[in-house]
């Protein structure tokens, strides 16, 4: 069985991978995706946001995207619980997977 998301649930789900890794990247100074596939989910979202604003206001983190350009997430913010939890589960999971 064949099972479409939707276009909201797909940006949600960009922004939400934006925000874990940035934080990762700009807050605990280290990666666990390359800077290509970061940069590419980046693209996706910027085009995906223009394509359909009326979807991307519906989605979740809609403010904190307002006017996101693709170019940085150095000023996304990092201080939701949930996208810290999930970046250090993250972390931890990809250090065990790699020995580190």
């Amino acid at each position: 069985m064949f099972i479409v998301r939707s276009l909201i649930e797909i940006i949600s789900q960009r922004r939400r991978q934006i925000l874990v890794h940035s934080y990762l990247y700009y807050q605990l100074n280290t990666n666990v995706v390359s800077d290509c596939q970061y940069d590419k989910w980046m693209k996706e979202l910027v085009e995906l946001q223009k394509k359909y604003p009326d979807e991307s206001a519906k989605s979740a983190y809609a403010d904190e995207f307002k006017g996101f350009d693709g170019s940085t997430g150095f000023d996304l913010p990092f201080i939701y619980p949930e996208i810290q939890t999930a970046g250090l589960s993250l972390l931890k999971e990809h250090k065990r997977r790699t020995n580190n």
